[in-house]
């Protein structure tokens, strides 16, 4: 198995870190008088904003869907002739509130990818609660390719029209990162989480977990429609250049 060792911290840390979740059921332990989402208080301004982010979502969500029905097709086959199982994975992250719900993928990796996870955690190159990995046995052709360009989140609209998630705001983690993150970290969960967020602006893409916990609280505590707009041109125009990239390497080694 090809991966490249972790980082002792990360082990030690993953041992002996605080559990958010519980580990029998994986249902929250923070209620809400613990997280408040922001929506519920604030001024009447940050009140209309956050209405008008919600309509926001709802109009581009339903939208991108409508046209991008034909690329969701395409998608759904190559995933479906890659590899055997369904080809929409629902992950169960944790939202708002600290509240759980699955959160929609096309699927990138073989069946049975999750129960591998522990045998892998000792090659963990994130520090803390992230878990990532270069060059992932558990990973398919196709969803190497969905990854590297980000079309393996186009579900997500989906969980944007049931008010899940939002287009912009802080990434909602899987029950096993999140059961990782410092405490100061929770007031993560006081925002509908987002498909691109201050995360996918950062060029460091192994950055530790104090570094993308910054981020995140930094969005929540300076949210306004402005910050939402500069993160869409910003994952739009990375978006682009990852494309290019792609067809470059491809260009490349064909």
């Amino acid at each position: 198995m090809n991966v490249p060792p972790s980082t002792p911290s990360s082990r030690a840390r993953a041992a002996t870190a605080p559990r958010l979740v519980d580990a029998a059921e994986a249902r929250p332990i923070l209620g809400r008088s613990d997280v408040r989402s922001r929506a519920g208080g604030g001024t009447v301004g940050s009140a209309i904003q956050f209405m008008a982010k919600r309509l926001i979502d709802l109009t581009i969500s339903l939208l991108l869907l409508i046209v991008l029905a034909p690329l969701f097709v395409v998608i759904m086959v190559a995933v479906w002739v890659s590899s055997p199982g369904p080809v929409i994975y629902r992950s169960m992250r944790i939202g708002l509130g600290a509240h759980r719900f699955g959160c929609l993928k096309f699927r990138t990796m073989r069946q049975g990818a999750e129960a591998m996870q522990p045998q892998l955690e000792q090659h963990n190159q994130a520090e803390g609660a992230v878990f990532k990995i270069e060059n992932d046995p558990r990973v398919t052709a196709v969803g190497r390719w969905l990854r590297s360009s980000g079309l393996d989140e186009l579900p997500q609209l989906i969980n944007v029209l049931r008010g899940q998630m939002s287009l912009v705001g802080p990434r909602p983690l899987p029950l096993r990162d999140c059961s990782l993150l410092p405490v100061a970290a929770w007031r993560r969960h006081s925002v509908v989480p987002g498909i691109s967020g201050p995360w996918q602006l950062n060029p460091n893409r192994h950055a530790d977990e104090q570094l993308l916990a910054q981020l995140d609280l930094a969005y929540v505590d300076h949210w306004s429609l402005l910050v939402d707009l500069r993160v869409v041109a910003g994952t739009v125009w990375f978006g682009v250049r990852r494309l290019f990239t792609i067809d470059s390497e491809l260009a490349a080694n064909g």
